[in-house]
């Protein structure tokens, strides 16, 4: 719509028109509404642009502050006063490298063997027997006067606090309960398991990430392999999945200390056993139990049926199982592995256990679980350690023997009653 506007001598005009003549009137046009509308909808589409330009910087930003976080964490520990990046390979290596210490404070702790434990207890029927320090023979306890406080005083010598059963002469259960599982048909070969055939599997896992398996041996230990930790030092990221057969889940459990066996070894296959000590004790229950630990004068021969448990890789350039697997396989004699395979690397405190023909084995992701003997009860009789592939012919498994560090286990254990 056009308004008439009067313009007076010497006015100018409007809209860019030039210099009115007097007496004549200008007519101004204002905006049509579709031209409104065309000018609003640029308008908002120039706003829209400038806000997706400002949330997509952002997104970007926020995206490589996080690949930043993720590479600095996979990469550096940092100090705190004052801040400072330290290399990870420069973490718990025994050598201050953060002013204030920290990348030295919450480290594994190794702990050489202490002197034998002052009791054990037999295979046969459970029998104690305790150390003459004098002699070094060792004697089975007469019932006679024998008392609750005694036994209590036998189990602490190996680590543990429970109450014990005894007999005529005294036959001790330290550790009531352990290697008790629910039975289920088991199948040879890789075969998916459920948590309850094996109650004292664990996934130890840093920073969310599954690294090793672990066994439980108590409410509040569990055994495992020492290079778990090689290149995961810091106590405080670690976690252990326990009660469950799949990876998945967030319900996990804290760390309280890690002890490595001796001081630092020169190879990673030596000494190749750890103990995980949790924070707070797990509660007991059909799908998390404890394992036994081997009896002291228990040899297996060669040939022996064993049962070995784990997530890990099902073939040799393959990912993590997210069901737990099961495969049984044979214990070999230390002398053919070495001459099949390993030239004399194989030594006395270490055990091997394969088939002839390979394909049944354990393997990257399987570390730290336990090699099982059903006797009495299950019992971890070595610790998933090293080996040459996956599953390959006249190539088996190598596990660290529990059997060899028991006065180990009972050194750290008693530490920390």
């Amino acid at each position: 719509m056009a308004e008439v506007i009067p313009v007076g001598a010497g006015d100018m005009s409007v809209a860019g028109l030039g210099q009115a003549t007097q007496g004549h009137a200008v007519c101004v046009a204002g905006p049509s509404p579709r031209r409104k509308a065309s000018m609003s909808l640029r308008s908002f589409k120039r706003i829209g642009i400038l806000v997706l330009a400002v949330v997509l910087t952002l997104a970007c930003l926020v995206a490589v502050g996080f690949l930043v976080k993720v590479y600095l964490d996979h990469h550096y520990f940092f100090c705190k006063q004052p801040l400072k990046l330290v290399p990870l390979q420069q973490v718990c290596d025994r050598q201050m490298d953060c002013p204030q210490g920290e990348d030295e404070a919450n480290c594994p702790q190794w702990v050489p063997e202490g002197p034998l434990a002052g009791a054990r207890v037999s295979k046969d029927r459970s029998i104690l027997q305790v150390l003459n320090r004098n002699t070094g023979d060792w004697f089975c306890i007469c019932h006679d006067h024998f008392n609750s406080m005694l036994a209590k005083a036998a189990c602490e010598q190996m680590g543990y606090r429970r109450k014990c059963l005894s007999g005529a002469v005294v036959s001790l259960f330290c550790s009531k309960g352990c290697g008790e599982s629910i039975r289920t048909p088991r199948v040879l070969g890789g075969s998916p398991a459920t948590i309850e055939a094996w109650p004292w599997q664990v996934s130890l896992q840093y920073k969310r990430e599954h690294i090793c398996g672990g066994s439980i041996i108590d409410r509040s230990w569990i055994l495992t392999a020492a290079h778990c930790f090689k290149n995961n030092p810091i106590v405080q990221r670690w976690r252990v999945k326990a009660g469950s057969n799949l990876l998945s889940g967030t319900t996990t459990l804290a760390v309280e200390k890690v002890f490595l066996a001796g001081e630092m070894p020169t190879s990673p296959k030596d000494n190749d056993i750890a103990l995980v000590k949790l924070q707070s004790p797990l509660h007991v229950s059909d799908s998390s139990k404890p394992i036994c630990l081997p009896y002291f004068d228990e040899e297996l021969v060669p040939g022996t049926p064993l049962w070995v448990i784990g997530w890990g890789y099902t073939q040799k350039r393959g990912k993590l199982s997210e069901i737990l697997q099961q495969a049984e396989v044979k214990l070999i004699d230390e002398e053919s592995c070495n001459v099949a395979a390993y030239h004399g690397e194989v030594t006395e405190k270490m055990l091997c256990a394969g088939l002839p023909q390979g394909g049944v084995d354990t393997c990257q992701g399987d570390s730290g679980g336990p090699l099982l003997y059903s006797g009495k009860h299950w019992q971890v009789v070595g610790i998933v350690s090293w080996g040459q592939g996956c599953g390959t012919p006249s190539t088996p498994g190598v596990y660290t023997s529990v059997r060899a560090y028991l006065n180990w286990i009972y050194t750290v254990r008693r530490s920390e009653l």
